[in-house]
């Protein structure tokens, strides 16, 4: 099977089925059916059959077993989940653009008929591979091209429901951070919290929220601290030991460094915009 990154042909012309299973996919895979049948079993929802002439999502972070039956013939594309659609659309622009997306994992499923325009695509794609052409370069040119033209040639409501998987992903992947950085003490703990290995985790992290995690989990406790300055009557001794501080000098030196202000001069704005 390709790996991660890759464009790749599956071409079965023996006369016997294959199957292959892909545990916890790190990427995603568009499946183009161009010829024959492919069943897909996608963690644990109900069978798939695809065929020829359409398109199929496997998630990211996905068990995949996919049966090929004999004589079909498939370009398969893997992408990591930033790719789709350019910098200056994402998934997020894309799902607020549609009229409605249901928010159920019945979404994974759902297939694309190849249109002419991205068939033409696929078709030149298809004959530079046989060409010989494999430049890494080229493959990530050609996903770009993709992409575009999938947003420029299929409805945004049929779009969106075709990729709502990955975006219900990224939106899980919130709300778990979001539930549980406050009860976290550093990043192997996080990541132990998301049952994730710590690398694995430090990026998909700087994917979504677009900074380090010990970046992020800085300026999390930094508002709260400036919220608890501002807003409650606790003495500034007792803040600088809820936050972790051995003593109130570096606390307030913390203060002065990300603030700009001593936490007297905070507390002091604080009773002014009452």
């Amino acid at each position: 099977m390709p790996e991660d990154g890759s464009i790749k042909i599956m071409d079965r012309k023996e006369e016997t089925e294959v199957l292959f299973l892909e545990e916890k996919l790190t990427y995603s895979k568009l499946l183009f059916v161009l010829e024959g049948k492919v069943k897909l079993k996608i963690n644990k929802l109900e069978v798939q059959v695809v065929g020829p002439g359409n398109v199929a999502l496997v998630p990211c972070n996905s068990y995949l077993i996919a049966s090929v039956e004999p004589g079909s013939y498939l370009l398969m594309v893997n992408f990591t989940e930033k790719e789709p659609f350019c910098s200056r659309y994402s998934l997020v622009n894309l799902m607020h653009d549609a009229d409605s997306v249901e928010d159920s994992s019945r979404r994974v499923g759902v297939s694309l008929p190849i249109n002419e325009r991205i068939k033409t695509f696929v078709d030149s794609v298809v004959a530079c591979m046989d060409d010989g052409i494999s430049n890494s370069v080229y493959f990530n040119i050609k996903k770009q091209e993709l992409f575009l033209l999938m947003l420029s040639y299929y409805d945004k409501n049929d779009l969106a429901e075709f990729f709502y998987p990955l975006f219900c992903f990224n939106r899980k992947f919130e709300q778990l951070v979001m539930s549980n950085y406050e009860n976290v003490t550093d990043v192997k703990h996080f990541a132990a919290l998301l049952h994730m290995p710590v690398t694995t985790f430090q990026r998909k992290f700087k994917k979504h929220f677009k900074t380090s995690v010990k970046q992020w989990l800085l300026d999390r406790k930094a508002e709260r601290m400036l919220s608890d300055i501002k807003t409650t009557n606790r003495s500034i001794t007792d803040l600088s030991k809820r936050y972790g501080f051995s003593s109130v000098s570096y606390f307030s030196n913390f203060c002065k460094h990300y603030f700009g202000k001593t936490p007297t001069e905070l507390r002091a704005e604080g009773n002014l915009d009452d």
